[in-house]
């Protein structure tokens, strides 16, 4: 044979490739099947009785104010926050399971008594509820129907506790009828003019005894001093200095012996005297330059 010819190879035999009896599809529907019967199936029925016990079970019940933890509390008593609860002896007036009881609702709840400002409520297991109050900051008294109340910085009307001191000037001026956002703006106000001036007021002596608010652009606080009462006119600005601009004029003013119905120092570099019986426009009012002059206006 010609070495040069291309030998004959025999051809390699052919593999059977054994097929399915079953159908595709039949498969997958087994196979999901399998997935739903002994997995699927199994966890939901667990899921299931799981949340029945839990629902059920007396380990998980309130049964007495006991199970119910307050924090936070000061002025709010631990009978008002139960009773806002609905909790008694027997534990809550309807539904006493931890689990079902909405966390959201039972903090709703405790925030409707007035001194509450805000409550988180948190599950203890097994049986137990931790309330954690925030209560509200009361910033001045206030006299609505012959009655003195107390409101906090948001405008919220709230009864003085048994337990507590307080020391506060009565503010005048705010609308209970209308919306609070309102009372709150004029509150910022009064809390803006103590904080810039109750140092300094301190140390001069004097005290705030009534705050009135019916003007927004006009604060008008009577200071007392002893025996010495002396309605002042703060604006609705830079409280500061318009109290230490009545400093500076005020030994003068007590040279003069004269009755003094207010003072103005809404006017800059000046302070108006109003004389008794005489408003803070009259021209009978005398101007105390703040540099050391006195001017008629």
């Amino acid at each position: 044979m010609d070495s040069s010819e291309t030998p004959y190879m025999r051809r390699s035999r052919a593999v059977a490739v054994r097929q399915s009896r079953i159908p595709q599809g039949i498969r997958r529907f087994a196979w999901w099947a399998g997935l739903i019967i002994f997995v699927l199936f199994p966890l939901g029925a667990a899921g299931y009785f799981l949340s029945a016990y839990l629902l059920s079970s007396p380990r998980f019940q309130v049964t007495s104010p006991a199970d119910v933890t307050v924090e936070g509390n000061h002025y709010v008593s631990r009978e008002e926050v139960l009773a806002a609860l609905g909790v008694q002896a027997g534990g809550f007036r309807k539904e006493s399971n931890i689990f079902s009881n909405s966390l959201n609702r039972i903090e709703k709840q405790v925030e409707a008594i007035p001194w509450v400002q805000s409550a988180t409520v948190v599950r203890s297991y097994p049986h137990s509820l931790v309330v954690y109050v925030t209560e509200r900051v009361p910033v001045a008294f206030v006299d609505v129907g012959s009655r003195i109340r107390m409101v906090d910085g948001q405008g919220v009307l709230l009864d003085p506790p048994e337990k507590g001191h307080f020391d506060f000037p009565v503010v005048k001026g705010l609308d209970f009828q209308g919306n609070r956002a309102g009372r709150a703006a004029r509150l910022n106000l009064y809390q803006e003019f103590m904080k810039d001036t109750s140092q300094k007021m301190a140390k001069s002596g004097w005290v705030v005894s009534e705050v009135d608010l019916s003007d927004e652009s006009n604060l008008k606080a009577l200071l007392v001093q002893g025996d010495q009462t002396l309605l002042v006119y703060f604006g609705n600005t830079a409280f500061l200095a318009r109290f230490e601009n009545l400093m500076t004029v005020l030994p003068r003013l007590r040279r003069t012996n004269a009755r003094i119905d207010s003072v103005d120092l809404r006017f800059r570099n000046q302070v108006v005297v109003n004389p008794a019986g005489q408003v803070s426009t009259s021209g009978q009012a005398a101007g105390f330059n703040t540099t050391g002059k006195t001017k008629g206006t």
